[in-house]
């Protein structure tokens, strides 16, 4: 590994552990403990394995934030994809950083990508929709046609298909680079981050 290589990777774990501990002693603020509205999220969110980052917790984030990145642009995209990193009890930052694939710029590219998706599933694979689904319209501001029923199911293919690519992604950067994300959550994180 070359010396640029090595410094930009330990550029990037000083900047993970950074706002780890910057969001972390956020949520133990006593504002946020008595927030009725933030009591129950942030409780679930101080437990620091979400935060801690390994192979299997990176990698379940990421997949879970990859199927929520492929969703229809919602304002709330990030949130679900923390909602269910918290359910599974895997690295919260990932998931939540994996939707921000999609974003204004990608949309287009990204909505026909699906729509093509979507409809050579249904040419080739003979993958059936109901019927109602079936209306072809024009992409918002374009003069692009897309059917809705092509587009919905290239939408969740594409969600599934990206999810599925995070593992081996994951594990090939832990094989590469061990050091900075380890087998297990107590390789990577000093010990000084447990009393922050």
């Amino acid at each position: 590994m070359s010396w640029t290589s090595m410094h930009v990777t330990a550029s990037m774990k000083r900047h993970y552990l950074k706002f780890v501990r910057r969001f972390y002693r956020q949520l133990r603020h006593p504002r946020m403990r008595k927030s009725r509205f933030f009591s129950l999220i942030s409780q679930r969110l101080r437990n620091r394995r979400l935060w801690k980052p390994c192979r299997a917790t990176v990698s379940h984030g990421l997949a879970i934030g990859m199927f929520f990145s492929m969703m229809l642009p919602m304002p709330l995209q990030s949130l679900f994809a923390a909602f269910f990193a918290i359910r599974a009890s895997v690295n919260v930052p990932f998931a939540m950083l994996a939707v921000f694939i999609s974003n204004p710029l990608t949309f287009l590219p990204l909505a026909a990508m699906q729509e093509q998706l979507g409809g050579w599933m249904r040419a080739v694979l003979y993958v059936p929709v109901p019927t109602f689904l079936d209306v072809t319209a024009k992409f918002p501001y374009t003069d692009i046609d897309c059917n809705s029923a092509n587009f919905v199911l290239g939408m969740l293919m594409s969600g599934v298909i990206a999810s599925m690519l995070a593992y081996p992604v994951v594990h090939v950067i832990s094989l590469i680079m061990p050091q900075h994300l380890p087998a297990k959550r107590h390789e990577f994180l000093p010990s000084r981050y447990d009393r922050c």
